[in-house]
């Protein structure tokens, strides 16, 4: 098990944009280890791609894409106006 001050390194090593080779290098850690430390505890905050807003997500429910109705409304009009009914992402 890690220590507590190892996985916080890791957390505000890789806020502050370091990639994992270097983390690992600096900490003396395998680089496997902190790249698995990063994909399991570490989950990129959703935003809406509408508007940027964070989506905080709720307990036992699928992840949101949209923060409302009203951008979830908004992308999918100007997605049939674009003329792309699919939803591809331009």
């Amino acid at each position: 098990m890690m220590p507590v001050q190892t996985r916080m390194a890791i957390e505000q090593m890789r806020m502050d944009g370091h990639g994992p080779t270097q983390i690992a290098r600096r900490l003396g850690l395998s680089v496997n280890t902190v790249k698995s430390h990063i994909q399991r505890h570490m989950k990129p905050e959703a935003r809406c791609p509408v508007c940027g807003k964070t989506i905080y997500p709720a307990p036992g429910r699928k992840q949101k894409k949209y923060c409302s109705d009203r951008c979830r409304s908004q992308f999918w009009n100007h997605q049939y106006r674009k003329g792309d009914r699919h939803g591809a992402e331009a």
